[in-house]
């Protein structure tokens, strides 16, 4: 159910291998989210695991407080249409997430969401420019951690996702230096980075003085 409510939301396909409730933790487990229709590469995102800690009690609260998510053994599929615009597969899927979730509606009776913290191990990256015909494989990155991260606007499931995807870009986007990988926006990689991550800003509330990396090449 949940697979077929977030497949409707992005666009593309979603599977979910499984899923565990206990009274403190929601686990999902061989999370996979696919291409939209005229991209490459087999996927754009999967994840061996997805854990979501906090008790369940906070799911009924105005304000939720979220303990900890990790996220963990992950394959991100990057798609660019070409290598002179900052549009793509991931500019579509969320761009469809943020419409079709309603996550800009923030009126009467929509809850808040704060994450404490938030962790990625494991992110190996693709990157495609189509044109090209062959993908590059990105270096590795071992551990991305994220602290204090607040949203409003949509359900909490689909407030925790966006976050989940928007946080995980975001870092990549600039670790990977992808501005510089964009032919016309070389010259400005702050307004690159800026551009590509346009369609998240709903999922990047939170002061980038709090966040603390790892990188290790592949």
């Amino acid at each position: 159910m949940l697979a077929n409510n977030l497949s409707k939301k992005l666009g593309v396909a979603v599977s979910i291998d499984s899923m565990n409730f206990m009274p403190s933790e929601v686990e999902a487990r061989q999370f996979e989210i696919g291409n939209p229709r005229g991209y490459s590469l087999p996927k754009a995102f999967s994840a061996r695991e997805i854990e979501v800690q906090t008790p369940i009690t906070q799911y009924f609260k105005e304000n939720i407080e979220i303990r900890q998510i990790n996220v963990n053994d992950i394959q991100l599929g990057l798609e660019f249409d070409s290598t002179s615009v900052t549009d793509g597969n991931w500019t579509k899927i969320m761009s469809n997430y943020r419409k079709e979730a309603h996550l800009d509606d923030t009126g009467e009776g929509v809850k808040k969401v704060h994450i404490k913290k938030m962790v990625f191990t494991n992110i190996n990256t693709e990157l495609l420019f189509q044109g090209e015909g062959k993908s590059r494989k990105l270096p590795k990155i071992a551990r991305i951690e994220l602290t204090n991260i607040s949203t409003e606007g949509g359900f909490p499931i689909d407030q925790l996702m966006e976050s989940i995807l928007g946080q995980m870009l975001r870092e990549v986007f600039l670790q990977q230096n992808l501005g510089n990988m964009l032919k016309g926006l070389i010259d400005t990689p702050g307004k690159a980075v800026d551009t590509l991550l346009k369609p998240f800003t709903g999922a990047l509330d939170f002061s980038p003085s709090e966040a603390t990396q790892e990188k290790e090449s592949a």
